[in-house]
């Protein structure tokens, strides 16, 4: 088996990826030869997109000169690296190429950082020149790490229809991620970098590689609403004690203590040792007992008193029916049990119930959300704390939006939860909600009368004038 690695956002050093091909290596006697990836992610013009057409073109010239070898080659992906690594395997996939058996995406920003608007701001710019001596901070690759992004929006779509349609069944796929932010205090200065259920760079959901993605439309006869999961469920695991990046907690290297051993090297060694689908279940379902377990331990720290780290990210895209982003809207959700309306529909007329049930829900929104993309202004994530979330069911939400203009106006959207889906909102996990929402010109249009009543001369209209218009 030959590997590659491929490093995340801002690296430039091959020690970053410390010992852990070395570790490799001497573990897993079938490891053949290793290649250490190394690209610029920090060009403000290069974009992942980039970044995996030119990862193409090297692993190309490998295959062609022998000193790489496809057929049966596993990927091992860090950060950032999962993305470019994930859109390169995609590419590979549409134009017929061989590609991996596996995947494995160790705090793998497989949907976003909330790091990425922050890695843009003076502060950014100010800590890369600082540290690494340059004046750029890869300002594109953060737009596409934006939650909501373009990019992860599109990537992520294509990823679940190859999964789902059987294209990628000859790939076994893992991901795992940190649950600890580490121990610089300066991580403690800014809320981005210290989120309950993050590795301080990816929340812990950030890094699954299972997730679910709804579609809904509104229509005359009410919302058309289709979900979407991986069929194929992907091992995951929290490696707990585990940060993102650092010599002493980082996931490339080693914590040493509870619990002893080297467990990012025994999850990676196992995960490259599956070679059937009968092992790639028994995988995922023994990674899943042991998320079980973690999920088990955070609910009795949280009994005690300890911050939730079972939290969910929700990221919301809205546009009109041409696919335009609508940018000024409202989004709440509620305790469908406080609506107190026949069925337990919901009345938008009724405010004091509306209020109410979105009270209910409060408390499981964390703090700093929603957070809205910087690019794709139609694009809002909110953070949540599952449990919390839980004590109230089942959810509507409700969905207002604006135009900045008194002609136009844009139908609210009121939606539940699919009757496939038991939850839409799943622990450790992203959801994606596409919203298409109806706009409504019928004020930007009217008809007259024709006839000797009429003037045709004299009547101008913006606004309409009432004699001779014609009601609908």
């Amino acid at each position: 088996m030959d590997v590659l690695f491929v490093h995340g956002y801002s690296e430039t050093s091959l020690g970053a990826y410390f010992d852990l091909p070395s570790r490799l290596k001497a573990a897993l006697p079938s490891v053949d030869r290793i290649v250490l990836a190394a690209f610029n992610s920090l060009d403000d013009t290069i974009t992942i997109d980039d970044l995996a057409e030119a990862m193409e073109t090297r692993m190309r010239a490998l295959e062609n000169g022998g000193a790489f070898t496809m057929q049966g080659a596993a990927i091992v992906c860090h950060s950032t690296g999962a993305l470019v690594a994930r859109r390169w395997l995609l590419n590979r996939l549409a134009t017929g190429k061989v590609i991996p058996s596996h995947l494995v995406s160790m705090a793998g920003a497989n949907h976003g950082s909330t790091l990425a608007q922050m890695g843009k701001s003076v502060l950014g710019y100010l800590q890369k020149m600082l540290f690494k001596h340059l004046l750029t901070v890869g300002a594109n690759v953060l737009t596409d790490l934006d939650y909501g992004s373009d990019f992860l929006l599109r990537l992520n779509r294509e990823w679940l229809l190859r999964w789902n349609d059987g294209s990628l069944d000859g790939l076994f796929a893992f991901s795992m991620g940190g649950d600890n932010v580490g121990s610089d205090p300066a991580l403690q200065v800014f809320w981005q970098t210290h989120e309950p259920g993050s590795d301080n760079t990816v929340r812990i959901c950030g890094a699954n590689l299972n997730y679910t993605m709804i579609d809904v439309t509104n229509g005359f006869a009410g919302p058309t609403i289709t979900a979407q999961r991986p069929n194929r469920p992907v091992p995951h695991r929290v490696l707990s004690g585990y940060s993102h990046f650092g010599p002493e907690s980082g996931i490339l290297g080693w914590v040493q203590g509870t619990p002893p051993g080297d467990v990012v090297l025994a999850a990676l060694t196992d995960a490259l040792g599956v070679g059937s689908a009968a092992a790639y279940a028994d995988a995922q379902s023994r990674w899943a007992a042991d998320l079980a377990s973690w999920i088990e331990e955070q609910r009795q720290d949280r009994a005690e008193g300890a911050v939730s780290k079972v939290n969910s990210t929700v990221v919301f895209t809205i546009s009109d029916e041409s696919a335009r982003s609508i940018e000024d809207c409202m989004i709440a959700f509620l305790d469908q049990q406080q609506l107190g309306t026949a069925g337990n529909a919901v009345n938008p007329a009724n405010v004091s119930n509306l209020v109410a049930a979105t009270n209910n829900v409060s408390s499981a929104i964390l703090p700093h959300s929603p957070i809205q993309n910087e690019a794709q202004l139609g694009s809002y994530s909110f953070y949540i704390d599952y449990d919390e979330y839980l004590t109230t069911s089942p959810h509507w939400i409700h969905i207002e939006a604006s135009l900045p203009t008194q002609l136009l106006g844009v139908t609210p959207l009121i939606f539940t939860q699919p009757a496939t889906l038991p939850h839409a909102i799943e622990p450790n996990e992203i959801t994606y909600v596409a919203l298409t929402m109806q706009r409504d010109a019928d004020d930007a249009y009217a008809v007259y009368g024709f006839g000797p009543q009429l003037n045709l001369s004299g009547t101008t209209w913006m606004p309409f004038p009432s004699p001779g218009r014609l009601s609908p």
